[in-house]
C-alpha cells in the first residue's frame, strides 16, 4: 500500500477534526424552574358511595301495535306529541279488510235465508206430527236440520263480527293520556300484527332507570334510600328510593337494570334527561380530598406530582381515584399523610424538574 504524501496528510487532519466537531450532539437545555402551589395531604373519613349513570324514564310506557297486518296509510303523530285516550295515531289501508267484512255479511244473509226455510219446515213438521200424519222419526230429523241451520247462522254471525272488528283494528289509537316517545314505522310500510310501531309514555310519575354491575347488586334492597342528581342541576341531589331491581342480568351487558323513584322531582325534570343514581355503601372510607387540577394523566394513568423538599424537585406518583365531590377528587390509594402535592401548575411539569413554592401549604382533608 502506498503511503499518502506527508503534505496531503497535514491538510486532511484539520478537516477531519472539523467533521468530528460538527457531529457532536449539543447538550440538552436544562428545564426551567417553575413556580407551583402545593398542599399537605391529610386523610379524612367519608362515607363511600357508588354512582351509576341513568336516564329519566316514565314509570309506565306502552308499546303499541296493530292487531292486524297491513300497510300503513297515514301517520298522524310525531315524537314528543301529547295525546289523549282514544286519539288516532296511525291508520292502515282497510281495502282488503273491508272486502273481507263485506264477504262475511253476505255469508250471514245467505245463512239467514237458509235458516228461514229450515224454520218454516220445522214448524210445518211439528203440526203434522201433532196430527199423526208423519212419524216421530221424520219430525226429529227435521228438528235436527233446524238446529244445525240455527247453529251455522250463529257461527257466520260471529265470523262477521270478527271481520268487523278487524276493520276497526286498522286504526291504532292511544290507550292512555301521555307523550309519544318513539315511532318505529312510517307511512307505506307493511307491518305485522303485534309489531311495535309507537311507544307512548303514560302521563304521571317519572323515575330514573340505571344499570348496576354484578359487584354492586348485593347491597341493593327494594325501598332503600339513595339519591338522584340531574346533569342539568350540577351537584344538586334529590332524595330517592329503589323501586325495582331486576332478578336477572341483561344478557348483553351483564348488568342489572334498576328503577329509582324520585320523591320530590324538580319541575323541569323531563323524559330522556341524563341523571346519576348515587348509592351509599354505608362504610366509612379513608380518602384524601385534593383539587381536580392536581390530577394529571401520563400514558393513560392518573397520578399527582409529589414535591421532594430535600431536592426541590417533583416526582410523578400513581393514585387511585374512588370518587368526586364538588371540585375535589377523592383519592383512596397512592397518597400518604404529610406528603406535599402540587395543586397548581401540575400540567406543565416533568419528572425530576426543579420547582419553586408559591404559597404556604394547605392541608388536603
Amino acid at each position: 500500500m502506498t503511503r499518502l504524501p506527508h503534505r496531503l496528510s497535514v491538510l486532511l487532519l484539520p478537516l477531519i477534526a472539523l467533521v468530528g466537531i460538527g457531529c457532536t450532539k449539543p447538550p440538552d437545555a436544562p428545564l426551567p424552574v417553575r413556580s407551583v402551589r402545593t398542599l399537605l395531604a391529610a386523610a379524612s373519613k367519608t362515607e363511600s358511595e357508588h354512582v351509576y349513570a341513568g336516564e329519566v324514564r316514565p314509570r309506565y310506557e306502552s308499546n303499541l301495535s296493530f292487531r292486524v297486518s297491513g300497510k300503513i296509510q297515514r301517520r298522524l303523530v310525531n315524537v314528543g306529541d301529547k295525546v289523549k285516550t282514544g286519539d288516532l295515531l296511525l291508520q292502515l289501508d282497510v281495502k282488503d279488510l273491508a272486502l273481507s267484512e263485506a264477504a262475511s255479511q253476505a255469508t250471514v244473509q245467505a245463512q239467514q235465508a237458509r235458516f228461514a226455510v229450515e224454520k218454516a219446515d220445522f214448524e210445518r213438521y211439528g203440526k203434522l206430527a201433532a196430527t199423526g200424519y208423519i212419524s216421530k222419526t221424520e219430525y226429529d230429523r227435521q228438528k235436527t236440520h233446524f238446529q244445525a241451520a240455527k247453529a251455522e247462522l250463529e257461527s257466520v254471525k260471529a265470523q262477521a263480527r270478527v271481520s268487523g272488528n278487524q276493520t276497526t283494528y286498522a286504526a291504532l289509537r292511544a290507550d292512555a293520556d301521555g307523550t309519544i316517545t318513539a315511532i318505529e314505522a312510517e307511512t307505506g310500510q307493511v307491518v305485522t300484527a303485534g309489531q311495535t310501531v309507537v311507544k307512548v309514555a303514560k302521563a304521571g310519575e317519572m323515575e330514573v332507570a340505571a344499570d348496576v354491575p354484578e359487584q354492586g347488586v348485593r347491597q341493593l334492597k327494594a325501598g332503600m334510600a339513595m339519591e338522584v342528581s340531574l346533569w342539568t342541576k350540577g351537584s344538586q341531589r334529590f332524595p330517592a328510593s329503589l323501586r325495582e331491581l331486576a332478578l336477572s342480568a341483561d344478557p348483553a351487558t351483564r348488568t342489572y337494570p334498576i328503577r329509582v323513584h324520585v320523591s320530590n322531582p324538580p319541575a323541569d325534570m323531563k323524559l330522556g334527561m341524563s341523571a346519576s343514581v348515587i348509592v351509599p355503601s354505608g362504610d366509612l372510607a379513608t380518602v384524601f380530598r385534593i383539587p381536580l387540577a392536581a390530577i394529571v394523566q401520563r400514558q393513560g394513568v392518573a397520578g399527582v406530582w409529589m414535591f421532594d423538599a430535600d431536592t426541590g424537585t417533583v416526582k410523578f406518583k400513581v393514585v387511585k381515584i374512588v370518587g368526586v365531590a364538588d371540585n375535589d377528587a377523592l383519592v383512596g390509594e397512592g397518597i400518604s399523610s404529610g406528603e406535599r402535592i402540587v395543586t397548581a401548575g401540575a400540567m406543565l411539569l416533568h419528572e425530576g424538574q426543579q420547582v419553586k413554592l408559591m404559597s404556604a401549604d394547605q392541608p388536603a382533608g
